[in-house]
């Protein structure tokens, strides 16, 4: 999805295990996308996601059974006859035009989808979506019509999650208070239940949104605060604040940099203070340093410029009469919304250069800092603007970085594995987001790939494509012609035809003209920015009588490098015959697991191996070995 803008930021939002939104704040105005990217607008639909039971649907009585909330289970059941379940409703938009039907499946394999006068009757639209989620356009030609879904092969179970009519014309963004300048300060916290999300600016009152489950919309709006504090006015307001203890904690005004306070106990939105056990509370920490960030974990922490701090109590659960802070570390912190990785939180220098791990040790009794950059201080040289932190499949904490590249840290602290990565996508990385859906984590990140345009780019571990930006292409009748490439146009493009490499090409006009043609109707075409990914190892040391080998040139005689299910790579520039006689032809090569060997390669004083995957296929690493000489050459 495309933006207008030169600066922005992503949020995900989780609704359910198996739905999120993202919110892509922009120059004054806020942009709601379903987690696949797509614009959100009004659904028409009653009930789309079922949780009402079936409240606005139709079954159709003679054939079989259907059950509602919280998904859509349909079954066909020949003791009735006709063996092909169906269920619609009837829907009213505002005027004829152009709408999206969106459907969301959990499991399932054929089903019709009609759009009509009446329950059944495609006669505006009817396809069949064979492959699980689909959107198709529909033109309504009046305000009225049916939404209908129906099996499409006899006594087959399908499960959907939600079902969708949505307008294609009156999309409209949400208008907040935000410049586009102001972006970078935006933090956000979402309150207990999932429902509502929070938005703390240091220059503007707090807003809200309000996810609304019937509707399946958002409601977006400033919080009227029950007895706010008097601190709160004009441009000054807290920029930060997270839930804690039954209380949502807002702190770090620009007049007031120091002091937070809490609202009343499970009652969010009520500031009044008071003397009793669940009236809110404000408290100013009594060392030098603005609040830049809270966090919620064991201990409600607070970071400031200067320095890390707890607040606790003497019984253990904070109130207006029983409230302590104590510093634990004076390192400081940059005004970056921190990321809560397990037990630990990790925040950001207050030069934007180093990531810290703030954790609760029982040894020291006390909360203490480590510098995860402390080895690989030139990874984020250019200075982080934000962070993230997805946990499946892979622990991964993520940095946006100032020059527009990404960096890093595969983080697996139970083995102490901590390994940092960049990664330049040849384009403007502004923020990244993630969030849970079905266990996986989804990636979306906001790129910029020219002045005044931004994208919205989905990254889900449920497909292996390897290329950046891809899209599935719409093949012409000719087979030939890959259109829907608008995003990519004037750009060198990667192509995967059933799954081979394609020679790369240009898209001009929003297609591109394959070399050889595919099948229109079962034929799949990826099309996205082609990368290489590139591993290098450390210089090699394996020691000597006197001491260190770094003196000594080095020679490999064979260098090992063990695969899973991978197109062979390129290892110090060589890469293994990738094509084998036992293959049939016109089927691409399998992806294979095996030792790809290199041999007699030259010699030189660091024995380094550099492996290097430039096609747009798999490739893992496992293991790297090899035979190696060493000797004391003049």
């Amino acid at each position: 999805t495309k933006v207008v803008g030169n600066d922005g930021r992503i949020f995900f939002f989780t609704i359910n295990d198996q739905a999120g939104y993202l919110f892509v704040l922009l120059n004054l105005r806020l942009v709601p996308v379903t987690f696949e990217g797509l614009p959100l607008a009004q659904n028409y639909v009653t009930n789309p996601r079922f949780r009402d039971g079936n409240t606005g649907w139709t079954e159709d009585s003679d054939r079989a059974t259907v059950t509602f909330s919280p998904d859509l289970l349909t079954m066909a059941n020949d003791d009735h006859g006709l063996a092909y379940s169906m269920v619609g409703q009837e829907v009213t938009v505002p005027a004829a035009g152009d709408f999206t039907v969106a459907i969301g499946e959990l499991s399932g394999e054929s089903y019709n989808v009609y759009v009509g006068t009446a329950i059944g009757d495609g006669s505006y639209a009817t396809f069949m979506n064979v492959t699980g989620t689909e959107s198709s356009l529909v033109t309504l030609p009046g305000t009225t019509a049916w939404v209908t879904v129906e099996n499409a092969v006899q006594d087959q179970v399908n499960q959907f999650t939600a079902i969708t009519l949505v307008d294609e014309t009156l999309q409209t963004d949400i208008a907040t208070p935000w410049l586009e300048a102001e972006l970078v300060d935006v933090h956000v916290a979402v309150a207990p239940g999932g429902n509502i999300v929070y938005f703390m600016h240091p220059n503007h009152p707090v807003q809200k949104m309000v996810y609304v489950y019937v509707s399946d919309s958002f409601v977006f709006s400033e919080v009227v605060f029950t007895a706010p504090p008097a601190e709160w006015t004009g441009a000054s307001h807290p920029r930060t604040g997270v839930f804690h203890e039954g209380r949502f904690w807002l702190g770090g005004t620009p007049n007031q940099p120091q002091t937070f306070w809490g609202s009343k106990s499970n009652d969010y939105e009520n500031f009044t203070q008071g003397a009793l056990a669940d009236d809110s509370l404000q408290f100013s920490i009594a060392k030098l340093g603005g609040i830049r960030w809270m966090a919620s974990t064991k201990n409600l922490l607070i970071g400031t410029s200067n320095g890390e701090h707890i607040v606790t109590s003497v019984e253990g659960v904070i109130t207006p009469g029983d409230i302590q802070i104590t510093q634990q570390s004076a390192y400081g912190s940059k005004g970056i919304q921190p990321a809560i990785v397990g037990d630990q939180v990790f925040y950001i220098s207050p030069d934007g250069r180093k990531v810290r791990a703030m954790q609760y040790e029982w040894t020291a009794d006390n909360w203490l800092s480590k510098d995860l950059t402390f080895f690989s201080e030139h990874i984020t040289e250019s200075g982080i603007r934000h962070i993230d932190w997805s946990q499946n499949p892979d622990n991964q904490f993520t940095c946006a970085l100032t020059a527009g590249t990404t960096a890093s840290l595969t983080y697996e602290r139970g083995k102490e594995i901590y390994g940092w990565h960049r990664h330049n996508f040849g384009d403007h990385v502004l923020d990244t987001s993630s969030g849970p859906i079905e266990g996986t984590d989804i990636v979306a990140m906001l790129v910029q790939r020219v002045p005044g345009e931004m994208y919205i780019e989905v990254e889900s571990f449920n497909f292996n494509n390897y290329l950046d930006s891809w899209h599935f292409g719409i093949v012409d009748p000719d087979g030939i012609t890959i259109t829907d490439l608008d995003h990519l146009e004037g750009r060198e493009v990667g192509v995967l035809t059933d799954g081979a490499v394609h020679p790369n090409k240009t898209v001009t006009a929003g297609a591109i003209t394959l070399d050889w043609p595919v099948d229109p109707d079962t034929g799949d075409v990826v099309v996205g920015l082609p990368f290489t990914s590139t591993m290098k190892t450390l210089p090699f040391d394996g020691g000597v009588r006197t001491g260190s080998s770094q003196p000594y040139k080095k020679h490999y005689n064979k260098i090992y490098v063990s695969l899973l299910e991978s197109a062979l790579p390129v290892i110090n520039g060589h890469r293994q015959p990738t094509r084998h006689p036992s293959t049939p032809m016109d089927t691409r090569e399998p992806d294979t697991s095996v030792n790809s060997m290199i041999v007699e390669l030259g010699w030189d004083r660091t024995a380094q191996i550099t492996i290097e995957q430039d096609l747009p296929l798999p490739c893992t690493v496992i293991s790297i070995s090899g035979e190696i000489n060493q000797e004391m050459l003049r």
